[in-house]
């Protein structure tokens, strides 16, 4: 198996074989709780009209997303794991867009096949690398809107990358004391908690809370579905 670390938008489309893109904070955390909170489908897309337009074609749809962090105008939720987590989502046609995340699968093209990263199922994510037998893995971690290093993203490259090659790793109060400043800054500001509220800093660091692996499948052009794949 061989294991390659990318970063970005440019490294979404160098991605060959199973292809993991990273979002810790927030996009494939959040997604974790939409749909461990019974989610029908998410349905991922890069641009912010296109989410609009797919909201009035999907019965019972709920439209998540952010730029910049913040909700964005006349979505239902911000991509915070903390907000949604308290919410039934039963049979609910999730509608996504963020700044980094989404934009790296759609951009994963080249891949056989896409699947997503985050702590909150990594070893899930692991195991099912282990199974599938993918002679190339990329892992590519998404950074903040997909053009700066995020230091959560490659921390979760490399403790997949560790994980998988049978190297010890940080036990997450480690983690969380190494991504508490400056990685999690945003998340203690005053000024933004209706939409980074400081708890969605432990929702998305809090290693291994799910068991099933998100699985991202074409669905039209700018548009994937995630569904829940149980291990």
């Amino acid at each position: 198996m061989k294991i390659d670390i990318y970063q970005f938008i440019e490294g979404a489309k160098k991605a060959e074989g199973l292809a993991v893109i990273i979002d810790v904070f927030r996009a494939f955390s959040t997604s974790a709780y939409l749909l461990a909170n019974g989610a029908q489908a998410i349905y991922t897309v890069s641009e912010v009209d296109t989410a609009r337009n797919l909201a009035k074609q999907l019965e019972n749809n709920v439209l998540v997303g952010e730029r910049n962090g913040i909700k964005l105008p006349g979505f239902d939720y911000g991509n915070s794991p903390y907000l949604v987590s308290s919410q039934n989502f039963k049979e609910k046609n999730i509608i996504l867009t963020t700044s980094a995340g989404t934009k790296g699968i759609i951009n994963a093209d080249q891949a056989e096949e896409i699947i997503t990263g985050s702590f909150v199922n990594v070893s899930a994510v692991a195991d099912y690398i282990n199974q599938k037998n993918f002679k190339k893995i990329s892992l590519v971690a998404m950074g903040v809107n997909a053009e700066k290093t995020a230091e959560e993203d490659m921390a979760l490259a490399h403790y997949l990358k560790n994980k998988l090659e049978g190297k010890e790793n940080l036990n997450q109060k480690q983690l969380r004391e190494k991504l508490y400043s400056p990685a999690g800054d945003k998340f203690f500001n005053s000024n933004t908690q209706s939409d980074m509220p400081e708890e969605d800093f432990n929702y998305c660091l809090n290693i291994d809370r799910f068991d099933f692996v998100i699985k991202a499948e074409k669905f039209d052009n700018d548009i994937y579905r995630l569904k829940k794949v149980e291990l």
